[in-house]
This record gives C-alpha cells, sequence and structure tokens, in this order.
C-alpha cells in the first residue's frame, strides 16, 4: 500500500494563521482534525469552534508543491468571482493568508455516503448533477473563466504524439501492460490514428459551458441532507461539456461503475443532449492520450498515489477509445496498488 500523502499537521499552522482563521469562523477553535481525501499534500483540516460550528479549512503551504500552490490561489479565485459555485460546491466563507500559508474556509457538508462503490443511484444522481451544472453556466463564464484549450488536457505536451515521438516515454506506457510485446504490437497499430484525433480534439464540437475537469469520487460530497457536491474547483474552464464527461467516466469505471460508454449513454438522456460520434471519438482520445502519457513516469514523492489514480483511469479510457474506434481492445494492464 502506497503512503498517504505528507500533509502538515493543524500544531504545524503558524499561531499568527491559526488567529486568522479564528477571526473568519467567528470564535475560538477548540478542535482542528486533518482530513484525509485526494491526492495532494494540501492542508486540510475540519475546524470545530468553541460553540460548536463546524467548518473546512484547506490550504497550501511551505511543503506544497508550486502546482498545488497555484491551484489553491486559482481555486480562492474561481470562489470570489463566481459565487454561482455555491450552488453546486460549498459555500465560501473567506481566506487568510500568512507567510507561505494560504488557507480558504468552506462549508462544513457532512457525509451520509462515499463512493467507491458506486450504486446505480449514485451514477444516476452524480450525471444528474453534472448536467445541471453544464446548464447553468453564469452568463459572464466565458469572460471569467479560462478556454479549455488554456488547461492541462488541452496542452497536449505528454499525450499521444509525445509517446509516438520520444522512445522513453513510449517504452515506460508498454510497461504498464502484462505483455509488453503485445503491447508495442497494439501500439504501433493504432498510435497513428490516435495522434490525428487528438490533433482535431480543439475542433470539438457540441454543447459548450463552464467545466469543472476534476470530477472523481474524491472530489464529490454524498451529503447528509441529500445533496450531491462537488468540491475543488482550481481547474474550473470554459468549453465542450463532452470534455467533462471524458475526464470523469473512465475514473468512474475504474472504481466499478458502469462503462465510459454507459455512463455517456445516461448523461444524454439526463441532459436531453446527443453527441455526435466523432466528437466522442476526439474526446476519449485526448483523455487516453492525457494519462497514457503521464500514467508510466516516475512517482512523485509529495503525490506518492498519483500515478496509481492515473494508471486506474487510463486503461477504462483506453478501451472506451477502442470501442468509440472499433478496433481491437488494449491488452490487459499489470496489477496496480494504491
Amino acid at each position: 500500500m502506497t503512503e498517504r500523502e505528507p500533509k502538515p499537521s493543524w500544531d504545524e499552522v503558524p499561531a499568527a494563521m491559526r488567529g486568522k482563521l479564528a477571526a473568519i469562523v467567528g470564535g475560538e477553535i477548540a478542535q482542528a482534525v486533518t482530513v484525509w481525501g485526494g491526492y495532494g499534500p494540501s492542508a486540510t483540516f475540519t475546524l470545530t469552534t468553541a460553540a460548536g460550528k463546524r467548518f473546512f479549512c484547506k490550504g497550501t503551504h511551505p511543503g506544497q508543491t508550486e502546482a498545488g500552490h497555484e491551484a489553491l490561489l486559482t481555486e480562492r479565485r474561481n470562489y470570489e468571482t463566481l459565487p454561482e459555485i455555491a450552488r453546486f460546491g460549498p459555500a465560501y466563507i473567506g481566506s487568510a493568508d500568512h507567510e507561505n500559508w494560504h488557507m480558504a474556509v468552506l462549508e462544513h457538508i457532512p457525509r451520509r455516503q462515499t463512493v467507491p462503490p458506486w450504486t446505480p443511484h449514485a451514477v444516476e444522481q452524480t450525471l444528474s448533477l453534472l448536467a445541471t451544472f453544464h446548464a447553468s453556466a453564469p452568463g459572464r463564464a466565458t469572460e471569467d473563466l479560462r478556454p479549455i484549450a488554456q488547461s492541462e488536457m488541452m496542452k497536449h505536451d505528454r499525450g499521444w504524439r509525445f509517446l509516438r515521438d520520444h522512445a522513453e516515454a513510449r517504452d515506460r506506457f508498454i510497461a504498464l501492460f502484462q505483455d509488453a510485446l503485445e503491447a508495442a504490437r497494439w501500439f504501433d497499430r493504432h498510435i497513428e490514428a490516435f495522434v490525428a484525433l487528438e490533433d482535431q480534439s480543439s475542433a470539438m464540437g457540441g454543447p459548450v459551458s463552464w467545466l469543472h475537469l476534476d470530477v472523481r469520487s474524491d472530489n464529490l460530497v454524498f451529503a447528509a441532507d441529500r445533496r450531491v457536491v462537488l468540491v475543488d474547483w482550481p481547474v474550473l474552464a470554459y468549453g465542450p461539456v463532452l470534455f467533462d464527461l471524458a475526464a470523469f467516466l473512465p475514473s468512474l469505471e475504474g472504481e466499478g461503475g458502469p462503462a465510459c460508454a454507459e455512463g455517456l449513454r445516461l448523461y444524454e438522456r439526463l441532459s436531453r443532449h446527443s453527441f455526435d460520434a466523432a466528437d466522442v471519438a476526439k474526446a476519449a482520445a485526448d483523455v487516453a492520450g492525457f494519462f497514457a502519457g503521464r500514467a508510466g513516469e516516475p512517482p512523485i514523492a509529495a503525490l506518492p498515489r498519483l500515478r496509481w489514480i492515473q494508471k486506474l483511469q487510463l486503461f477504462p479510457a483506453l478501451r472506451w477509445l477502442a470501442s468509440v474506434l472499433e478496433i481491437d481492445p488494449p491488452p490487459l494492464p499489470r496489477a496496480s496498488e494504491p
């Protein structure tokens, strides 16, 4: 079992920051409990005041990665400039800064269940939430949100073309399969088609809206009040809705939920949208390429489970891509432990 992320304890939070957080929550903090979840080393706590009120607190700290630091600051800006997020996510209470510590205080949302395991009802609730979210973009979203073309998923700096053109990266991808020779042959048979689709993904059609782009089980709260709440909003963007679904469906299948194609059909029924098959192929190729170029990379000390979760999403994405293109399925993956 891979070790958990190196999160700071409450005792490591500077006294000045603890005082600022107490002012935000309106009273003395009687208890702070570290919250585990997600795959980054951010500082995360459930805060309980002397009066019994509870809040969720998350932030960056001196031991945080550079990407994690930027993500937290971007997420805070999103909460501040797009208060409509609270309709689908936690209410934003406030933020505080002290030296290299930057914290946000959010609504604490008690859970009634966790996923996985995914039940059919939980799957439908989540896809219904996404359909409603996509139908509710604020009118100024195109001005206040970065376009999808600027997101990490669309940079293609570690996608199919990179794997084709860099032998070492290709070898790391091939090593993710049980039978390396069979995997190499499968890769070589289909790589040009994958690259062509990846190159076309910026021209994807279909409905456009704001996009969460990081929907996974660890970013969903099935609340005690029957809501389903989306958390973690640093990569919020604007673009084709299909990207949001393509980024989510492989993790859903990887955690025992329905296959990607089945999940997409359920979303189409709930949203009353129908996606063009050519666009689905572009989305599947783009997402599969994103994970293919990363899952075999060396581990990152501060993110010890990152490669594991990327592998979990990679193979459902590859199977989806093969199904959409009506080609032979990818070979079996090597076993991977969290």
